[in-house]
């Protein structure tokens, strides 16, 4: 019996899901676009880099989380030793954990950039007031992602600096929000296991389905919109 070529599967694969599903199509919309030429300045590939940078960043949170141990009780607690074991004894831990601590940071700085580049060319007036919320919103989920997982480590100086942005929170008025916050937050009176606990269930499972869906709304404005010339 004749061996089939690769290709004749793949065509069958492919039909076979055209068939229940218009596949092709759908791919075809997602990567075969004209982009105006104006888009090949650099700053227009602002927004690709973020889109890279949160892949990037899912990717290696997984990598971590697979070690991670979110428990703050004990001297030293499981937390704080999971994240030195990371760094230490998991091949390239090291490199895992250093590539999403600076991503986070150049995460923030290029979503600034584009931010900038897109109220500079003027693309968040009319008819892309919403995609421009959206965007503010991602903002604010990033930075909230980076606050969240900084507590993770679950050393001195993440327990203090987590202590101070509970504490600001807290001021939020009138004081019975702040109040609240302060307590969703904490999990409890004082700092401590419960708030772990609720730091990693935001930084682990809301924000990164807050970020999905935003970005797929983010993107669905834009095929709706297309890309704005500058003014």
């Amino acid at each position: 019996m004749a061996i089939p070529h690769p290709r004749d599967i793949q065509l069958a694969v492919v039909n076979w899901l055209d068939d229940r599903y218009p596949f092709t199509k759908a791919v075809d919309e997602a990567l075969y676009q004209r982009v105006p030429n104006f888009a090949n300045a650099f700053y227009y590939c602002f927004g690709g880099m973020v889109f890279i940078l949160v892949v990037l960043q899912l990717l290696t949170g997984i990598l971590l989380a697979l070690y991670y141990v979110p428990d703050a009780s004990g001297n030293p607690s499981p937390a704080y030793t999971s994240v030195n074991y990371i760094q230490s004894t998991v091949y390239l831990g090291w490199l895992i954990r250093g590539v999403h601590f600076w991503g986070a940071n150049l995460l923030i700085i290029m979503v600034l950039l584009h931010m900038a580049r897109v109220y500079w060319t003027g693309s968040y007036r009319a008819p892309r007031e919403l995609n421009w919320m959206v965007g503010v919103t991602m903002l604010l989920i990033i930075l909230v992602f980076s606050l969240s997982g900084y507590l993770l480590p679950w050393d001195n100086k993440a327990y203090f600096a987590t202590e101070v942005t509970i504490k600001i929170a807290g001021l939020a008025p009138p004081p019975q929000l702040g109040v609240f916050i302060k307590d969703l937050l904490q999990g409890g009176s004082v700092l401590g296991p419960p708030t772990l606990q609720r730091f990693f269930t935001i930084h682990v499972f809301v924000l990164p389905a807050l970020i999905v869906l935003l970005m797929y709304v983010h993107f669905r404005f834009i095929r709706a919109h297309g890309i704005s010339e500058p003014m």
